[in-house]
């Protein structure tokens, strides 16, 4: 909270100073340099691109982007093609609290601020007018969700909760992908990108007229993943596809009132790996107490002072507790101990005193599937927990990991009918269908959910300086889940258990919600928006969130704004109803094999968290915009993965914190050159211990010189901080990297465009992230070369 406070004092000493810097050039006489900034882009703009500017996402109305009282990142479809990014993801790494790092090949992982886990859980995603997040999971898969560039108007990158507007799950901000009318989309786009190592995207998209009033269009991708190389040189095995097709239908039914229903279907075919190092487990517990023990016999001071030794020397690297260890460790300790001449001297000193033997019990070949194990064997892996024994310091785990096909089938039908009544008053009505199939073939778990939502939304002014949004909702969503246990967990006789059992109760769940809002203009400058989300969800009950927002345009210059809000995340059916039962361990006093399930605990509530904001946007004149945003967030109940052995349950609920800031810069330095720029700071506690699964820094800088009309360089800088990723046996810190990218883009005389791009030039590879206990190891980043092709409508 310390630097918060801090922040707070500068923030009061700027507005106080900013409110008496005043330039007469820019008075209120004339345009504000904001004014003049979006002038100049509307004057280069289609004038079908007019009503695609404002900014809808902050206040519930459309409004202009530098009046909104939050964070807001705009992501144009130019700044996808001229970047060279192949999806509308990767295009996130350049905005300022963002941090986007790539996994396998067909996977990049978005997060937003810090304490956000390891996956896109605390941030709320609508794509193409939907929300994109699986139940499941609690997760959004975006590069599955996503849309051809030639579609998409903006991307609406929103810092900072947006739970009054958009509720639950919208805990770090919002993203929100807007697709264009379809009167926007005539005729043919076509943009093909290949990368030197086999990757391939091409995708094609066709609209047309019906009539005066109604328009169409529908459009075709397909991505080809090339196989890649896993840290170690091991192949990835990550190659695959994703091909999508989509529709969009417009039709204006008066001068008030359209209308549009989109959909699309998806299907994604690729592998992923499981690691199996850590999952068959040997107890050696019963070997240690005899060993321990045998000293403290009666008959131990009849052997002779070599074998006395001999025990002496084992007690010594033996712990008085030893956790179970991977059964491979246990097979290389009990091969070495069946063939040392000190320990067969021992017992059969022992057997001359009737004393009882020392063995090291292994299980036996036939009390568990080995012959499948041996056939998911891949050399070894690093076991940095065996250090700490003396007898197993040294040695390394065997490396088993097991491949299965992963799916993804997904269809959705969207529709959306909006209009103005008499008295100004906007209003929109809309419905969706999704439909999503999902199998992890590694883990032997698959779910279809089938989601439909209905949503009122309307905004109308009061009076002149009141204006009303509010809006309600309903979601209803039905679940269909089916485990199986895998070929490597057949243990003879025993009771067989899936990796993950999801519990059958819960398959169908309802979500009503509601917001009202009032944004009060108290003058010309300053303006607050006070508002609430009430909630009642089967996952986790009623809520009630409130938020508030205020700007103060300072001068024509300066606008500085502040927040606070109370917003909710929902546990995922895989926190809350789904058993995990990742291990078996040999238990040799038993000689049984028995399971360990870490339970889902349905008593998970939803977390909630407190978050202030500060902002000052800044534009000196029409080429510079500056601007500098601040966090604290105190969250309660956040649920986090389990990590000890003794754990009853996978998740368990935590007290955390975080707090940060941003700085973004955007320079025209000259009608030829643009420099766009970005820093982000954030730091995260859970408890009282911190935490690095986002890099506490991170920076980037791009620069597009158009060297003539026709081309234009472009230079991307990308820098992030070391992050840590979380292990069960070996926890890997992912050091901090630079990334450079270079490109020159040659504009043709019509409407072609082509992009030559080399991407990582730095370094031939480094790594970013993994799935923490599914992946054995990180993948390598590549150093690439692309070449694209884009004709635009």
């Amino acid at each position: 909270m310390s630097f918060f406070r801090a922040f707070s004092l500068v923030f009061v000493a700027i507005c106080v100073t900013g409110g008496s810097v005043y330039s007469e050039s820019n008075s209120s006489n004339g345009l504000t340099p904001f004014e003049k900034a979006d002038l100049r882009r509307l004057l280069e703009l289609d004038v079908s691109s007019l009503a695609q500017i404002p900014i809808k996402g902050v206040l519930g109305f459309e409004q202009e982007y530098w009046r909104n009282p939050a964070s807001v990142h705009v992501i144009r479809p130019e700044d996808i093609t001229l970047n060279g990014y192949l999806n509308s993801v990767e295009a996130l790494r350049g905005v300022p609290g963002m941090h986007v790092s790539r996994g396998l090949a067909y996977d990049n992982f978005a997060s937003m601020r810090n304490f956000s886990g390891f996956s896109t859980q605390k941030f709320l995603g609508k794509i193409g007018g939907r929300e994109v997040s699986q139940l499941m999971l609690g997760s959004a898969n975006y590069s599955v969700d996503d849309y051809p560039v030639a579609v998409i108007d903006r991307i609406e990158v929103i810092r900072g909760p947006g739970a009054s507007i958009w509720g639950t799950n919208a805990v770090n901000g919002v993203l929100n992908l807007v697709t264009k009318h379809s009167a926007n989309t005539q005729g043919n786009s076509v943009r093909l990108a290949i990368q030197d190592n086999g990757t391939f995207l091409g995708d094609y998209v066709h609209g047309g007229k019906l009539s005066d009033d109604s328009f169409y269009r529908v459009w075709v991708r397909d991505q080809e993943y090339a196989e890649g190389t896993l840290d170690s040189g091991l192949p990835a095995r990550d190659d695959g596809y994703l091909r999508k097709a989509g529709f969009r239908f417009d039709k204006e039914l008066n001068s008030d009132l359209d209308i549009y229903v989109a959909g699309g279907f998806s299907t994604r075919r690729v592998e992923h790996v499981l690691d199996l190092s850590n999952r068959l487990l040997h107890d050696p517990s019963k070997f240690v107490s005899d060993v321990r023990n045998l000293p403290d016999h009666p008959g131990f001071s009849l052997l002779s002072a070599s074998n006395q030794q001999v025990v002496n020397n084992l007690v010594a690297t033996l712990p008085s507790v030893v956790p179970p260890i991977p059964l491979s460790v246990s097979q290389q300790l009990g091969g070495a101990l069946a063939l040392s001449p000190d320990l067969a001297a021992l017992n059969a000193g022992l057997n001359a005193f009737l004393l009882p033997s020392i063995t090291y019990d292994l299980p036996s070949v036939s009390s568990y599937p080995a012959a499948v194990w041996g056939s998911k064997s891949n050399g070894t892996v690093n076991y940095p927990a065996l250090n700490s024994i003396s007898l197993l310091s040294g040695m390394n785990a065997g490396r088993f990991e097991r491949y299965g096909e992963m799916t993804n089938d997904s269809a959705h039908v969207v529709s959306k009918i909006d209009g103005i009544t008499d008295f100004d008053m906007e209003w929109s009505l809309s419905g969706s269908l999704d439909h999503t199939d999902i199998y992890m073939g590694h883990l032997g778990y698959e779910w279809e959910q089938t989601q439909y939502n209905i949503s009122f939304d309307a905004n109308f002014p009061l009076s002149d300086r009141h204006r009303i949004s509010y809006g309600v909702a309903t979601q209803h969503t039905d679940l269909d889940v089916k485990s199986e246990i895998l070929d490597i967990f057949q243990f003879p006789g025993e009771t067989l258990k899936p990796i993950l059992d999801y519990d059958q109760s819960f398959t169908k769940f309802n979500r009503y919600t509601g917001y009202i809002q009032d944004s009060i203009s108290l003058t010309d400058e300053v303006l607050i928006s006070v508002g609430a989300k009430v909630e009642e969800n089967d996952l986790a009950g009623f809520g009630f969130q409130p938020g508030v927002r205020a700007s103060w345009m300072a001068n024509d210059q300066n606008i500085f704004w502040a927040g606070y809000a109370k917003t909710h995340r929902q546990p995922s059916l895989r926190e809350r109803y789904t058993d995990l039962t990742p291990i078996w361990t040999w238990n040799s006093t038993t000689s049984k094999w028995e399971s360990k399930t870490y339970e889902g605990d349905s008593s998970l509530d939803r977390e909630e968290m407190d978050a202030y904001e500060l902002g000052w946007r800044m534009r000196p004149t029409e080429d510079f915009l500056f601007e500098l945003s601040t966090y604290y967030y105190d969250t309660q109940n956040a649920v986090l993965a389990a990590t000890s052995l003794t754990s009853v349950n996978a998740y368990e609920a935590k007290n955390a914190e975080a707090y940060g800031g941003e700085i973004s810069v955007d320079y025209m330095v000259s009608d030829l050159w643009r420099l766009r720029g970005g820093y982000s700071f954030a730091r995260g506690k859970v408890g009282d211990a911190r935490v690095y699964d986002f890099p506490e820094n991170t920076a980037s800088l791009s620069s597009h010189f158009k060297y003539s009309d026709e081309v234009t360089l472009i230079q991307n800088l990308f820098y992030s901080g070391k992050t840590e990723i979380a292990s069960d046996y070996n926890p890997i810190t992912v050091p901090s990297h630079l990334r450079l990218d270079l490109g020159v883009v040659w504009q043709t005389n019509g409407d072609w465009e082509i992009g030559l791009f080399g991407r990582d030039l730095l370094e031939s590879y480094h790594v970013e992230t993994m799935y923490p206990g599914v992946d054995v190891e990180p993948a390598r980043v590549e150093r690439t070369f692309m070449l694209t092709l884009l004709k635009k409508f």
